[in-house]
């Protein structure tokens, strides 16, 4: 699906996040006729397909929501970029799923986080996937790739971040703890949690409150609870 490192996105919510963002460069965007208004008020040209042409870009079995776009990934952006605020970042040790990722995404915009940082080996490309199930998030919160999540958690703590690690085996609950100041997220994956390393780096491992003897979730949901939390207590300490 990729022509001069071109690639497709659909869904509704993400096509359109797509098309309104100066920094996406978008050379073509198709939807199916009932779609049309949804584009009305934006600036590129629309084309309208039939769902023949939608199958034959993505397969039946797609939910494309009748809605696509052509674009170039974005430009690629790194740690050092990011403003120097308080807003938690996120990372992810050995998630691999694209739904979690997408999800992540949508929960890291929802809750302000300012940036999720993938390890370059073991995680996906950025799929149409990962764009469709962000909803639009994809646009607005940078995906970055790093070569070592040991060592640039490393370069954060210098920073003065605090590096806060997800473990259902953690000292404390997520809600016992001050998180007025700089955080790192640390998400590791379902099952198989986050690595040694990542969470010997960890200043601190935490768990989520639960009831009952059943405690796990997965990727997306323990970020999207974690992040609320961190919101939470940044809202009521302004």
């Amino acid at each position: 699906m990729a022509r001069d490192n071109r690639i497709w996105i659909y869904g509704k919510h993400a096509v359109r996040a797509a098309v309104m963002s100066e920094a996406r460069h978008v050379f073509k965007v198709v939807v199916l006729p009932q779609n049309r208004e949804f584009f009305a008020d934006c600036s590129v040209k629309v084309d309208i397909v039939d769902k023949n042409y939608f199958s034959s870009l993505f397969g039946k079995d797609v939910i494309h929501q009748g809605c696509a776009a052509q674009v170039l990934p974005l430009d690629e952006i790194f740690l050092e970029d990011l403003p120097d605020d308080d807003r938690p970042i996120v990372f992810l040790d050995q998630v691999t799923d694209p739904q979690n990722i997408g999800s992540i995404l949508r929960a890291s915009a929802v809750f302000g986080a300012k940036a999720v940082v993938l390890p370059e080996t073991h995680a996906p490309e950025v799929t149409a996937v990962i764009a469709k199930v962000a909803s639009g998030a994809l646009e607005t919160v940078p995906l970055i790739r790093v070569k070592n999540l040991v060592q640039s958690i490393k370069m954060l703590k210098k920073s003065g971040y605090w590096c806060l690690g997800l473990d259902e085996r953690g000292d404390k609950k997520i809600g016992e703890m001050d998180l007025s100041g700089k955080f790192v997220l640390v998400i590791g994956s379902e099952g198989q949690g986050m690595r040694r390393l990542t969470r010997e780096n960890c200043d601190f491992l935490v768990q989520l409150p639960s009831v009952g003897l059943f405690t796990t979730l997965n990727a997306a949901q323990a970020a999207t609870v974690s992040l609320y939390e961190i919101l939470r207590q940044k809202g009521s300490n302004n």
